[in-house]
């Protein structure tokens, strides 16, 4: 796919009143099983439009990301790396998203096969009298639609020690995701259609923030390098049979050193970090896929359904499809609130 760039201005009515706030919806798998969710849009055309957007290839970047007077998110397809945003160290890997306010910066320290986009954005695209900061405070005259568009938007300054800006999504979400940039780069020139494209962008990034906030681990902790080393293959590779022996051969080093150096660093075993890894990427799977429990054991380095089960009650106190049904129920009852 060719990289693709869009830097328009926005010219606003001052009488135009928008009022959107959309709900999530899901796709069917558009893409060839394995392949890229990107393959589906191989033709994005360029356009101009009348918007204050820019959307472009993650790659047209080395390894530092600033973007002032602008939100920011930086969707990535695949690859793994390490970053520091606001001097907060994290390991990432594809596919995640990492939400960016207008005052900061995200400098990557180390990063293998990266592939994704940027989307910017200013605040006034969704409503012409957001700013950055009364969205934060809440305007007197914001209607309830703004507010809840409001709410979505804190997932670009609300931080806590497990959400500094990027969390871990599906595969099945970022093809909707991406379906979405598509339909953006290919909609009218009216404001309220690009409104409402990153409205139901937005939204389903915030509902994936909240429910992964109870269950995600990111190491924020000081690590030594080689620990870092290890915790990015763990994350790239946990589909695969993974073991000290071959941790140990792939990293050169004595295998009792790297046992007690990781212990030392996260304060788990190799093991138990990573069996509670694949149990949080299956976790965010059921949350956000159709996918069968066995695919999704598959999917996260399980071939045994049963063990799997197993794990995933032990750390997520529900078995898997205790735990689907759980949150589905849940999120009916908040959509049917709102």
């Amino acid at each position: 796919m060719q990289g693709i760039i869009f830097t328009i201005k926005l010219n606003f009515s001052p009488l135009l009143h928008i009022s959107l706030f959309c709900d999530i919806f899901y796709l069917e798998d558009i893409t060839n099983q394995g392949g890229s969710p990107l393959n589906f849009y191989n033709n994005i055309p360029l356009k101009s439009a009348p918007s204050s957007y820019t959307l472009q290839p993650i790659n047209a970047y080395a390894n530092e990301f600033y973007f002032p007077g602008k939100f920011s998110l930086i969707f990535f397809e695949n690859g793994s790396g390490c970053g520091k945003i606001n001097d907060t160290s994290f390991n990432f890997m594809g596919p995640g998203i990492i939400c960016l306010n207008q005052s900061e910066r995200l400098i990557l320290t180390k990063s293998y096969n990266l592939k994704g986009y940027i989307l910017c954005f200013t605040p006034n695209l969704l409503q012409e009298y957001f700013t950055f900061e009364n969205i934060i405070t809440f305007d007197h005259c914001f209607t309830p639609h703004d507010i809840n568009i409001a709410l979505n938007l804190s997932i670009f300054y609300h931080r806590f020690p497990h959400y500094i800006g990027h969390t871990p999504i599906s595969e099945p979400l970022l093809k909707q995701l991406y379906k979405s940039l598509d339909h953006l780069t290919r909609c009218s020139d009216s404001v309220d259609s690009m409104s409402s494209i990153i409205t139901d962008i937005i939204t389903p990034i915030k509902r994936v923030v909240q429910s992964n906030l109870s269950v995600s681990r990111v190491i924020t902790t000081p690590t030594s390098f080689e620990v870092k080393d290890v915790i990015m293959y763990l994350h790239a590779n946990c589909k695969q049979k993974i073991t000290i022996p071959k941790l140990s051969k792939q990293f050169h080093i004595n295998r009792t050193t790297l046992s007690d150096r990781f212990f030392e660093a996260t304060g788990e075993t190799i093991i138990t970090y990573l069996n509670k890894y694949r149990i949080n990427v299956a976790a965010i799977m059921l949350r956000e896929s159709n996918y069968s429990i066995s695919n999704i054991a598959e999917e996260v380095g399980f071939n045994d359904t049963a063990y799997f089960a197993k794990l995933f009650k032990k750390y997520m106190f529900h078995t898997p499809s205790g735990y689907r049904q759980r949150y589905l129920s849940l999120f009916h009852v908040h959509k049917t609130d709102n």
